[in-house]
């Protein structure tokens, strides 16, 4: 690479210029990066046209500054200010802004009687509420009079048909049948829960990947010809595939097909 001073302000020139003061070479930052020697090389000249999908090339970044000791989120947004020609207080992603908390009181007042100085409740009419209180006292007088001169013909019809009760037939279940309803229940096959996603990744070329696991990012990396790797979430996995054609999948042990499809995929595998 040319590192002349064209690159001085760039991403590419920021990350050379801490590999050269650590004395690493882009075949060491390859083993501990697990990305490509070349594409570390055309990152470092600007040099994108070289490189993988939009996607990929911020996590390379990413991956790459934090891996010499730099601040990886803030070279992204670098990146994406140099391309968009931009600030890059313009392009840096926004933050939760915070609100004032309102606070709300609620009063309740009693109405006063104007001039009074106390409480005044309007309730019912006090005539009307007498009137009720009559006519609910003689209601009650008359139930009582008819309940006590229908008693006795009550008694007497209750004597009159003083009957014995017919008999009723209990049935009782077969014990036989029931056992029977026993064990089959017992022999019903339940479905197993699935607790995990579970997923094994062989690769048969190389593969850039990002993986997250319920919302977090667990990968980032490549993986070469016969690479095994495996991953775990509780509710789901979102793998982002360089080069999808690639890569042989099994999610929880079963082998999901991907046959005929090439070049950038996002999956998500949930339960």
């Amino acid at each position: 690479m040319s590192k002349g001073d064209n690159h001085m302000d760039s991403v590419g020139r920021i990350l050379y210029d801490a590999r050269v003061a650590q004395g690493i070479t882009l075949l060491d930052a390859e083993k501990a990066t697990s990305i490509r020697a070349s594409y570390l090389d055309a990152l470092e000249q600007d040099d994108y046209a070289k490189m993988p999908e939009e996607v990929f090339i911020k996590g390379i970044i990413r991956n790459y500054g934090n891996f010499l000791g730099l601040n990886g989120p803030e070279l992204v947004d670098m990146y994406k200010a140099q391309k968009a020609g931009a600030d890059i207080e313009n392009v840096k992603s926004k933050g939760i802004r915070e609100v004032d908390t309102v606070k709300m009181n609620i009063s309740l007042k009693q109405h006063r009687s104007a001039g009074s100085g106390v409480d005044a409740y309007q309730g019912p009419n006090n005539k009307k509420s007498l009137a009720k209180q009559i006519f609910a006292g003689a209601l009650c007088v008359v139930v009582l009079v008819a309940g006590y001169f229908a008693m006795p013909k009550a008694m007497e019809w209750l004597h009159s048909n003083n009957e014995p009760a017919t008999p009723v037939a209990v049935v009782v279940p077969d014990a036989s049948k029931a056992n029977e309803a026993s064990r089959a229940k017992a022999q019903e096959v339940v479905a197993p829960v699935i607790e995990k996603i579970a997923i094994e990744m062989t690769a048969h070329g190389d593969c850039w990947l990002e993986v997250n696991a319920d919302g977090k990012n667990i990968f980032e990396g490549m993986l070469r010809a016969k690479d095994v790797k495996a991953f775990e979430a509780n509710d789901k996995l979102i793998v982002k595939y360089g080069n999808v054609g690639v890569i042989e999948v099994k999610v929880n042990g079963e082998p999901v097909s991907m046959q005929g499809e090439q070049g950038v995929a996002i999956k998500t595998y949930s339960k």
